[in-house]
């Protein structure tokens, strides 16, 4: 019984083994869908690891660079043609001497080279060397063409602006005068005049200038020279000198200094602030209190001014850590202690060194005046009206000149001009009037100045000062009581308010170096709209399948 019932247990066990095993042996590969549009990675080729290097060879000591064979000598009066012949000699030089050569040197020379002992003869001896391998041509330095590369734009501009103050006061009457005969005579009253301009013009005419400056370097006596030695190509920025060596030495020094200054440039941030002052600074606004506590502002005040329009002006320091934009921000905030501060501009504006630019930023005012013809008949009195359109700008204006030294200190030639309209008042004219015609004419206030000042770079300057009082008129009352004749005014309520304002003007520019966003602008990046993906970059579209 025992050995039955212990068969029975082991062969359900046998069983369960089996189909243990039948689960672990593998499955069938499935066969592999492949597709002409699918990807496809390339088969793997076995490689062999590589033995490993046991043996490094050792690299060459690097060759010494051939030594520069310097000369030692010291001569008194000797021929040039004997000292050229011996030089080239002890440098195993051929050497072609032009039978013009001519001439005496003296010199003494301690451990130097060929070329530095010729660049030294030739300023003994009017002379020029080519070498060329081992041959050495000596020539008379007589004049011959070169032409030199001048990266500038061809144009000649002319500026002119002007400020008039002009005060007219006629006087009336007459005054008898006798004279030698006993009659008297009627002298008619005169006038009280007062003119003050100030006229600035501005003339940049580059390659003028700098035609006439290479002539006097090689002493050309004039334009009308039979064969000129400056030929100028301002199109194409070439200009073409026949002149001798040390002159072309010369003028290559000049073109390169002409250059550098002419391709300074400065980026001049404007600020353009009116302050409604409050009544504890009815004189206006108090720089020093900026520079109190420990704010980062400095202020250095020039009280002097020239004339008229050339008001006092104010440089304003301001340290901040994190970058170089928020210098005139912050100071326009500190403003809001004296009143509230409303901005009318903040131009940004790029200018080369010398050349006057020009910012404007207005609305084109349209009015017309017109000019009444009357013109009477027999029977009938006609009037014609002629009208004549007129614009005047409304808003701001600004033209600046600088002037960038080598220390990168800015000299500033700067006109702002801010004008709006104040009302409009009717033409008086007759014939308009008794034609029942009404023509309007606009009230423009204008603020300017002009004035030369001279900032560092990074520096804000400060115009201030102009004060100004205004009254707003308001009126109010009951509704339709207000209309009744001779009453109307005791249902009136009056309620004029007075206030005063002060223009003032953030002035800083920055020497720019590199006028890129890569460069000096890169604070102005974030303002730039993201830049798009270039055409090579994108993905190709899916191209729909048309096979059948």
């Amino acid at each position: 019984m025992s050995i039955v019932a212990e068969n029975r247990v082991r062969l359900p066990l046998v069983w369960v083994l089996a189909w243990l095993l039948g689960a672990c042996a593998p499955l069938p590969e499935k066969p592999e869908m492949k597709g002409e549009g699918h990807l496809q990675a390339p088969p793997a080729t076995p490689r062999a690891i590589p033995s490993p290097v046991n043996d490094v060879p050792a690299l060459a000591p690097p060759r010494p660079a051939p030594r520069v064979e310097t000369f030692s000598l010291s001569v008194t009066d000797v021929p040039v043609r004997d000292l050229l012949f011996s030089l080239a000699r002890d440098a195993k030089l051929n050497v072609d001497i032009h039978p013009g050569v001519e001439g005496r040197v003296t010199l003494n020379v301690v451990e130097q080279t060929l070329p530095q002992i010729l660049k030294r003869i030739t300023d003994q001896v009017a002379l020029r060397y080519r070498l060329d391998g081992p041959n050495l041509k000596i020539v008379p330095d007589r004049p011959y063409l070169q032409t030199y590369r001048v990266d500038y734009v061809n144009m000649s501009r002319d500026n002119s602006s002007s400020v008039n103050v002009a005060t007219q006061i006629a006087t009336t009457g007459a005054a008898a005068v006798a004279n030698s005969s006993g009659t008297t005579t009627a002298v008619s009253g005169g006038s009280n005049n007062s003119l003050t301009r100030v006229t600035s013009i501005s003339n940049n005419r580059f390659w003028e200038t700098l035609q006439n400056n290479i002539r006097a370097i090689i002493g050309e006596a004039s334009e009308t020279d039979e064969v000129s030695s400056v030929i100028l190509n301002a199109e194409s920025g070439l200009l073409t000198v026949r002149a001798t060596s040390r002159q072309h030495d010369q003028i290559q020094r000049y073109i390169d200094r002409v250059m550098v200054n002419a391709r300074r440039q400065v980026l001049i941030e404007a600020t353009v602030v009116e302050v409604e002052l409050n009544d504890e600074y009815q004189l206006g606004v108090d720089w020093s209190l900026l520079t109190e506590g420990s704010n980062g502002f400095s202020f250095t005040q020039s009280l002097l001014g020239n004339n008229l329009v050339d008001p006092p002006f104010s440089v304003l320091e301001f340290t901040n850590m994190d970058g170089t934009l928020g210098d005139i921000t912050a100071a326009v905030r500190a403003l809001q202690v004296f009143g509230d501060v409303k901005v009318l501009s903040s131009p940004k504006i790029m200018a080369i060194n010398n050349q006057t630019a020009l910012l404007k930023v207005v609305d084109n005012l349209v009015y017309f005046t017109l000019e009444a013809d009357t013109v009477s008949g027999q029977t009938l009195v006609t009037t014609s009206f002629t009208s004549t359109v007129h614009t005047v700008p409304v808003g701001f204006v600004m033209s600046v000149t600088p002037q960038i030294s080598r220390e990168e200190q800015v000299i500033l030639n700067v006109r702002p001009t801010i004008s709006r309209v104040i009302g409009f008042v009717n033409d008086p004219n007759p014939a308009l009037a008794d034609a029942e015609v009404v023509s309007r004419i606009p009230q423009i206030q204008v603020r300017e100045m002009e004035s030369v000042l001279r900032v560092g770079s990074g520096q804000t300057a400060v115009l201030g000062g102009l004060i100004q009082d205004s009254i707003d008129l308001n009126d109010s009352g009951i509704p339709y009581l207000t209309r009744i004749p001779g009453l109307g005014r005791l249902f009136t309520y009056t309620d004029n308010k007075s206030k005063k304002s002060e223009l003032v003007i953030f002035l800083r520019p920055q020497v720019t170096r590199n006028a890129s966003i890569d460069g000096d602008l890169s604070d102005y990046r974030r303002y730039l709209p993201p830049a798009r993906p270039a055409m090579g970059a994108l993905a190709p579209s899916a191209q729909k399948d048309t096979g059948s």
